[in-house]
């Protein structure tokens, strides 16, 4: 019976730790900045449960991108809206180039693999290869997901410009074990040097960044070109489109990301959904170095704070 008694009694001792942990560690976490809450994780399990909380809480008062910056090993600088400046160690972008951004999601190529990657979170899909290398090798190349890897109906394209006159749009849907290709006639008369690709209602729109567009009925299987105006520009697609050398978020990026004149940046951009139905896309970009002065190239993409958590049995 006292046996029993000072069992249960260790028990509950047991529990009112692990609960004043776990307090504890949720009430040091909303002090702590992202770049901390991110090496916390690793510390214990009730750290990684409150670094997850708080990073839940912190994405829900972000509607605006935040612009993360790699391609020099795994050093990766993440400026927030707020032009907080946060160095991260995140292994997945060593040698990675990352071709397309939603929703908090990324779309990296890297080895030869392609993957959906949340580098808040660490969360990572894979998908089917598919002959990326050649596709980005072309002086073309684009690309877009429907919306978030872990909803059934996402898909993912990607686009590039052959021979000068034919768009090649290689196609995978949640399921598929190949890519499927579609191709279309498409002089520059038609669509100037593509820039960036959206989806929108069912199609995927390719754009040059002023008024032409592509777009692909991803049901129909059908093409079709927009030669568009001001007045009607976006019939698929209708979007405040913002990016130009990134003016309209920062004119001081330099300044602010710590990189001196020398430098030239190549950006993958994203698109922001709202709910007034405006939507803001933000095209990918290349920010020049100062004239005969290059020497170094970075990479970097434009995503929303978004933090997700999969299974480890999760399958694309």
């Amino acid at each position: 019976m006292d046996q029993r008694s000072n069992i249960s009694e260790a028990d509950s001792d047991n529990k009112t730790i692990i609960n004043s942990t776990h307090l504890l560690a949720q009430i040091f976490s909303d002090y702590l900045e992202l770049n901390e809450l991110l090496r916390i994780r690793s510390v214990c399990k009730d750290w990684n449960y409150a670094s997850s909380e708080a990073l839940a809480r912190l994405e829900t008062f972000q509607d605006e991108p935040w612009f993360l910056m790699y391609g020099e090993g795994s050093k990766c600088s993440l400026l927030s809206n707020d032009e907080k400046l946060y160095k991260l160690n995140i292994p997945e972008f060593d040698g990675a180039t990352c071709v397309a951004s939603n929703s908090g999601w990324l779309l990296l190529f890297r080895e030869g693999s392609i993957f959906f990657f949340c580098p808040f979170s660490r969360a990572r899909i894979d998908l089917p290869n598919c002959a990326l290398s050649e596709l980005m090798d072309c002086s073309e190349f684009v690309a877009a997901f429907s919306s978030a890897p872990t909803s059934q109906d996402c898909m993912v394209a990607l686009i590039a410009r052959w021979h000068e006159i034919t768009l090649q749009l290689h196609l995978l849907r949640r399921g598929d074990l190949r890519w499927s290709v579609y191709e279309c006639l498409c002089t520059i008369g038609d669509l100037s040097r593509i820039k960036f690709a959206t989806y929108k209602e069912g199609a995927f729109q390719i754009s040059d960044g002023f008024y032409g567009s592509v777009t692909f009925d991803a049901k129909t299987k059908r093409w079709r070109r927009h030669v568009e105006n001001s007045s009607s520009i976006g019939k698929y697609l209708k979007c405040n489109n913002i990016g130009n050398n990134l003016y309209f978020w920062s004119n001081n990026l330099r300044e602010k990301l710590g990189l001196e004149s020398n430098v030239s940046i190549s950006t993958c951009g994203t698109l922001i959904s709202q709910c007034d139905g405006l939507d803001i896309v933000i095209q990918n970009e290349n920010i020049q170095a100062a004239k005969g002065s290059q020497n170094r190239h970075v990479k970097a993409v434009w995503i929303q704070p978004k933090f997700f958590k999969i299974t480890h049995e999760h399958r694309w």
